[in-house]
């Protein structure tokens, strides 16, 4: 007897250890990532949100699994709410990494219409039930696969179609994601010299992590979390698989910075920009000639903050030439181009002064530094 009690003890200490550890991880990051705002990190103040989220929908499936049924009860409708909201806030992250400088209610709001109406098409099936009512639904007749009718038959429906939509979710916004991050990669290398790849790496890193994470939940929510009640063994892989990945997401976002490439002309209409080009083919030549006198003999690659925007303003002319000039006439991207020069800078440099520092060697020559420098030299091998 008292050694069945003794593992009865464990049992349960093992599932609130699980139940915990996500719980745990994701309060830990909303709250360093809310704590830490400052001019300029939006996108970390907005990771903290989607960390406060999990961490709802974790707490709420914590009661669930306990079980606590009577808490559980009034946190149903809202588990449903948070694990919907949870993929669309995140997708919004990833805009104010790339493209949207801050959260705006009117453009990035739609994303959450299909959460909040399924949230009340649910809050609608259990205020019609009586509290034991829908504890009986929850806890028997959703397990038990017995024919539902009325109300039973309507909330299991709307529950279904939470599911559904869960995984579309996390299908159509992973997509999203990573065709951002692809497009946003490209865009920086045309309109910044230094581009930091290291942080964009982060961002493909948040992504696979992300990835991951869509992977097993809607793994999960084809199994359906009714179906771990009865083995609180089945819930270590979910628990490990989650606190592990939200906790790598939560340490790249507090590491990384925007990589925005929100500026100027940059959204100019496509058709003006050929329309220009085809038809002024004599000021992209004296474009040309002024881009390399500038390069050449005014070494503007030494600025190590340098972008197209800037070329564009010293030649008196807008992004659209230069950028065509440069991938056109050059076949480069402005990145490539302008760190062409940095690096037969930097080799002169050296041939000059053999014992110059690589610290040195990268500052002088316009490199943001030791490892943009490496990269560059690495490139144009």
């Amino acid at each position: 007897m008292f050694l069945v009690r003794t593992t009865d003890i464990l049992g349960d200490m093992l599932k609130l250890i699980l139940l915990l550890s996500p719980v745990y991880v994701t309060l830990f990051w909303s709250i360093t990532l809310h704590t830490n705002r400052v001019k300029g990190s939006e996108p970390k103040f907005f990771l903290g949100r989607f960390m406060g989220i999990a961490c709802l929908l974790f707490f709420s499936h914590m009661l669930y699994f306990l079980p606590l049924p009577g808490l559980y009860h009034y946190a149903d409708p809202f588990y449903h709410l948070l694990s919907l909201l949870v993929y669309p806030i995140y997708y919004v992250y990833i805009r104010l990494l790339t493209v949207d400088r801050v959260f705006d209610w009117k453009k990035h709001g739609v994303y959450f219409l299909p959460a909040l109406l399924l949230f009340l098409l649910y809050l609608a099936g259990v205020l019609l039930m009586t509290k034991d009512e829908h504890l009986d639904y929850l806890y028997r007749l959703l397990l038990s696969g017995e024919k539902l009718r009325g109300i039973f038959l309507y909330q299991k429906s709307v529950y279904l179609t939470c599911r559904v939509v869960f995984i579309i979710q996390g299908l159509v916004y992973i997509w999203l994601s990573i065709r951002l991050v692809a497009a946003n990669k490209k865009n920086v290398q045309n309109y910044y010299a230094n581009t930091s790849a290291d942080n964009l790496d982060k961002i493909y890193w948040l992504n696979i992590s992300l990835f991951v994470t869509i992977v097993f939940g809607i793994i999960l929510s084809l199994i359906g979390k009714e179906n771990f009640v009865s083995d609180e063994k089945s819930l270590i892989l979910p628990s490990v698989i989650f606190s592990v990945t939200l906790f790598v997401i939560g340490w790249l976002g507090n590491i990384q910075r925007a990589v925005l490439t929100e500026s100027g002309d940059q959204f100019q209409d496509p058709v003006i920009e050929r329309i220009e080009e085809e038809y002024e083919p004599d000021r992209l030549e004296d474009i040309r000639k002024k881009i390399k006198l500038l390069f050449d003999e005014g070494k503007i690659f030494l600025n190590k903050d340098l972008t197209i925007w800037e070329v564009a303003r010293v030649l008196g002319t807008n992004r659209t030439y230069v950028s065509s000039v440069i991938n056109n006439d050059f076949k480069q991207n402005f990145s490539s181009f302008v760190n062409s020069y940095r690096v037969k800078h930097a080799k002169m440099l050296q041939g000059n002064n053999p014992d110059i520092s690589k610290q040195d060697l990268a500052e002088m020559s316009g490199f943001g530094s030791q490892v943009s420098m490496k990269r560059a030299f690495d490139n144009l091998l």
